[in-house]
Formats: structure tokens, C-alpha cells, sequence
């Protein structure tokens, strides 16, 4: 039976990558004096991160985004652009192409193309850059996720699904790039300092498009839910120096509460509990936030393993992370379905089915 599948995925980083005890040198060169250094080695040995990609220490990107130490915030928003166009660019070709190979499909098959980001904004954009760079017809449809968060890959599938099944020749390419270490904050608050702990760089792209082979994850459905009374818990908002992200220390106690009964009724609908589902790729915001997830759904640990291991591997990297896992998913063989959730500014949460 034809359905939306992924007929391909593929990831990037960038070439740069940096081990934990490298990040705690620039950690500290990024923090105010006064912050005591074991606050940040607490941090880091906390954060379950063994490595992350960093585009602004990586030619071609550009230099360092060390500070100076006048206090001003460091470089200006615009600055922080630059480097993020010339990351996702560099990220989202590389995985778009590959892609498509996986796939195996050439880029003038492509109907549609859907970006999804929140770390930085252009027009012409992303998606621009893709349809030329590529060799996309110009004709093709194109979509921006914008500013959503952690949780876009999932409401950029729902657009694909969406295209796809109303038009069955359809073939959507999705892109999620994330350039987050553009957002380096120079601070002493500890959720800006926690950011700067778990955010990384990197892409994810895959091809949707409607198949019979079940070798291929269908794309069954996605679900949304903002939890109530939870909006002032985390927020993204445009600075002078960048983005700011603020993050409240109740967002996990707050998943423990409300993800349960959430996921229960969204896989009801589609006849299954949560014993049916064979592999969990759950956003990792941080440990505490698989923590929460699995304890909300009262899965065994090994539930949040892919996670862990994308978390450890490559750090948090915003809309790619639930890609990544994904893909984990795809190369070990879990069997299927599959449930990836994903939380962001909101408090909003999106699961994503596939079987």
C-alpha cells in the first residue's frame, strides 16, 4: 500500500568537533570571571555529552566567537547570522545530498522542499541555496519551519505528510539545519550557562515520498500538545547578542506529569499502546529530560538509549536531534512502529509515529 515514507535520511555536522575537556577550556573562556569553574565542570560531567560539533571554530565557517572581556555580550546578532548562513548552507547541502541518495532519486524529482531552523533567519534562505546548489526545478514548492524549536523536524513531516498525501506524486525534501553554537551566551545565569552545556550543531535531511515498500517507515501521523499553563518555562527570543534562551528547572518535573497521558491518547487513536511501539526516540534536551519521558511512560531504561547515544555522540542540535535518533533507529533495525517526541517553546510537545 502506498503511503508518505522516508524513502532517505541523512545527517551532517560540522568538521570541527570538540571533546568535553576542549569544551571546558572555552567554557570558561566564554564565562564571566566570576563564575566558579567547578559550576561548569559540574555541568559538563552532568550534561551526558562526550562530544559536539562547533561551527564557529570550523573553517569554513569562520573565527573564533570567543569574547572580549568588556562585558559587551560578545558579537552582535548580525555576526552570529553570518555564521549561521554559512554553517547550514555548508551542513544542509552535504546532507541533502546524501539524502537523496539514499533515497534513490535525483534532486529533479523534487517536488517540494521544506526547511525547518531556529537558529537564524535569511532571505533568500535555506531553502534557496538547496534548490540552486542541488539542481532542484524552479518550480518547486518551498516551506520554512521557523522558530519552533527542538520539536520542527516533527512539524516539518507533517507538512511532507501532509503534501504527500494530498498529492501522491509528490517528493519533499526536508531539511533541518541548526547552527545553535552561534548563540554561545556570555553569562552567569545558570539556564544560559546550561545552554551553552548541551547545544550543538547540525543537519538532518530526508526525502518523503508515497511507497509500497515496507522497507521503508511510513510517515503514520503527528501529534500536537501544549501543555497548560507552562509558557513563561522556556522561551527563545531575538537579543542584541544573539538568541536567548531561557530554560526553567520545572520543564522535566512538568514532562513527568503531562507526557503519559499524552502519548496514551495519541497512540489510541491509532490502535496501539505503548508495549507496541519498538523503538523511542525521545528529544534529548538533556538527561533529565529522557529521565522524565521514560519515568512518564514508565518504559524500561533501554527505551532511551538511541537518545543517550545521539546525545553523548553529538550533543543537543536542536530540530536535527529527533533525525539523528531516527536514523540510529533505521541503522540497528528497531523494529517497528517507531514514537519520536520533541518539546520546545510552549510549552509545546510533537510526537511523530512511523511504521
Amino acid at each position: 500500500m502506498n503511503q508518505p515514507r522516508l524513502l532517505g535520511l541523512a545527517t551532517s555536522t560540522p568538521p570541527r568537533e570538540l571533546a568535553r575537556a576542549e569544551w571546558l577550556t572555552i567554557a570558561r573562556r566564554l564565562s564571566p570571571a566570576r563564575v566558579d569553574a567547578r559550576v561548569l565542570e559540574r555541568l559538563a560531567d552532568r550534561s551526558g555529552i562526550d562530544a559536539r560539533a562547533c561551527a564557529c571554530l570550523a573553517p569554513p565557517y569562520g573565527g573564533s566567537f570567543y569574547p572580549s572581556d568588556d562585558g559587551s555580550g560578545g558579537p552582535t546578532t548580525a555576526a552570529r547570522m553570518e555564521l549561521w548562513w554559512s554553517g547550514v548552507r555548508d551542513m544542509g547541502e552535504r546532507a541533502s545530498r546524501a539524502a537523496l541518495e539514499h533515497a534513490g532519486c535525483g534532486a529533479a524529482s523534487i517536488t517540494h522542499v521544506v526547511t525547518a531552523s531556529c537558529t537564524g533567519f535569511r532571505a533568500p534562505g535555506l531553502e534557496m541555496h538547496l534548490i540552486e546548489a542541488l539542481g532542484v526545478p524552479p518550480s518547486v514548492r518551498r516551506t520554512n519551519i521557523g522558530f519552533q524549536g527542538c520539536h520542527a523536524a516533527v512539524n516539518a513531516l507533517a507538512v511532507a505528510r501532509a503534501i504527500v498525501v494530498s498529492e501522491p506524486s509528490a517528493r519533499v525534501l526536508v531539511c533541518c539545519a541548526e547552527v545553535s553554537t552561534a548563540h554561545f551566551h556570555y553569562s552567569d545565569r545558570l539556564d544560559q550557562l546550561i545552554a551553552n552545556t548541551l547545544f550543538a550543531d547540525g543537519c538532518a535531511a530526508c526525502v518523503v515520498g508515497a511507497s509500497a515498500d515496507a522497507s521503508k517507515p511510513a510517515v503514520v501521523d503527528t501529534h500536537a500538545r501544549l501543555f497548560p499553563a507552562t509558557a513563561g518555562e522556556m522561551g527563545w527570543l531575538v537579543g542584541d547578542h544573539g538568541f536567548e534562551m531561557m530554560l526553567g528547572a520545572r520543564v522535566p518535573e512538568l514532562l513527568e506529569r503531562e507526557v503519559g497521558s499524552w502519548v496514551d491518547g495519541a497512540l489510541a487513536g491509532h490502535g496501539l499502546a505503548r508495549g507496541h511501539i519498538g523503538g523511542w526516540a525521545i528529544h534529548p534536551g538533556g538527561p533529565r529530560v529522557i529521565d522524565a519521558v521514560i519515568s512518564s511512560l514508565a518504559l524500561p531504561a533501554e527505551a532511551g538509549h538511541h537518545s543517550r547515544e545521539v546525545l553523548r555522540r553529538h550533543g543537543n542540535m536542536s530540530s536535527a536531534t529527533l533525525l539523528f535518533i531516527v536514523r540510529d533507529l533505521m541503522e540497528a533495525r528497531v523494529p517497528r512502529p517507531w514514537a519520536g517526541m520533541a518539546f520546545g517553546p510552549g510549552l509545546a510537545g510533537e510526537l511523530l509515529l512511523l511504521n
